[in-house]
Order: C-alpha cells, then structure tokens, then sequence
C-alpha cells in the first residue's frame, strides 16, 4: 500500500512540475497598418495615429526551459487607411481608403534574456524578443476597394517585457510588426504591381502593441533544468 501511495505521489508531482510550464493569458493594445495608404520613415504622422484600432488577444504558452517558450496566440483588431495620409505617385489613387477587420492566428517563439521561472520565493522578469509564423484573416471595404476575404501568411515579430507579479499571475508587454507575404491587406496592389494573395515585394504589414495578464494553470515552485 505504501509503495503505491508513493507511486501515485511520484506521478503527481511530475505532472505537476510539467504542468507548471503552462500558462494562459488575454491582452488588449493597439493596432495600426503600414502600406500603400499609410507610409513613413521613422515615426507615423498623426494624422496616421488616428487610425489606430483597439486589439485584443488570447494566449496559451508552453514554457520547457527558463529561456525559451512557445505560444499559440489568437488576435483580433482592424486596420484602417487612408490615401490622404500618405503621398502617393497618383493623385486619384491617393483618395482611396479602406477600413477591414482582422483575424491572425500565429505561433510564437520566445527568447527570454534572463531566467524566467514560475518559482514562488522569485519575482522573475525578462526582456525577451519573439517571431514566428502567423496565418491571416482581412475583409477590406472602401473606395478604390473591390469587397473580398482574403487569407494570408504572415511573419510575426518583435520585443517585449514579461513579470511574474506572483506565483500564479503574470504580467506582459509587447510591441511587434506582423509583416503579411501579399499586398492585398488594403484591398488593393501596391503602386506598379498586381494583386498578390503571395509575394515577398511591397508587401503590406501592421504594428501591433498590448499588455497581456497571464495566468499559470499550476501554482508550484519549478526547479531549474
């Protein structure tokens, strides 16, 4: 009776350790499209600051060592753009906008630059940076714009900074680009080129920021490997 009682702890404590490196967490930011219809250098102009939209996003996270985890995130926002923002070679094209919501299911790699650990005796936190492979969903609408769904890869990636607030709770910041592989998220081709579901010329992107609160679906001190 004592050895199975033992077996039993043996085995739950293992699943308990392993289950340890699964968290889940929900976010809200912004986001803000980048192509054709609004361009910049370096820094965004207002004007293209206000067609910003609110995003918000569902995560579930495995965590094998102190430096690396993988997520499987789930965003929805919108993107919204308007020609005026952003001098185009035509003047008739530059009247276009287009407003579309927006749909990506990505998986993520993060790198933390510091130990980051669910252990109840350390608050953790970590700069860490992030990228992967993000499929997407956009329905554009506007002038200029012929109504269509499309469906397209994407590449995901940016920085952030992760806290353990507790033993069980988390805190999350990020800011990246989901940089898509076609020029269609506006509804339109880029300037000189065709409509593209794939391509890796003038493609369209969007930024992306949130902070996110994470949950660790098992609450005990995780050694180190």
């Amino acid at each position: 009776m004592s050895r199975l009682v033992a077996l039993f702890l043996t085995i739950f404590l293992s699943f308990a350790l392993q289950a340890q490196r699964w968290s889940m967490s929900a976010g809200a930011g912004a986001s803000m499209y980048k192509g054709d219809l609004s361009d910049w250098h370096i820094i965004p102009h207002l004007s293209q600051l206000k067609t910003l939209n609110t995003a918000v996003n569902f995560q579930l996270r495995y965590q094998p060592d102190q430096a690396i985890a993988y997520r499987a995130k789930l965003t929805f926002t919108g993107l919204d753009g308007d020609g005026a923002n952003f001098q185009l070679p035509s003047i008739s094209f530059s009247k276009n906008s287009f407003s579309s919501p927006l749909i990506e299911f990505s998986g993520l790699v993060d790198y933390n630059f510091k130990d980051y650990q669910a252990n109840r005796n350390v608050r953790n936190w970590s700069p860490f940076i992030y990228g992967g492979l993000g499929f997407l969903f956009v329905s554009p609408e506007g002038s200029g714009v012929t109504p269509k769904t499309y469906f397209t890869w994407a590449i995901p990636f940016g920085v952030g900074i992760k806290a353990q607030l507790n033993n069980r709770v988390g805190l999350q910041w990020d800011f990246g680009m989901s940089k898509s592989l076609s020029n269609i998220l506006d509804g339109q081709a880029a300037w000189g080129e065709q409509p593209n579901i794939f391509t890796l010329n003038k493609t369209d992107q969007y930024l992306q920021s949130s902070v996110s609160l994470t949950y660790s679906l098992i609450s005990v001190y995780c050694p180190r490997d």
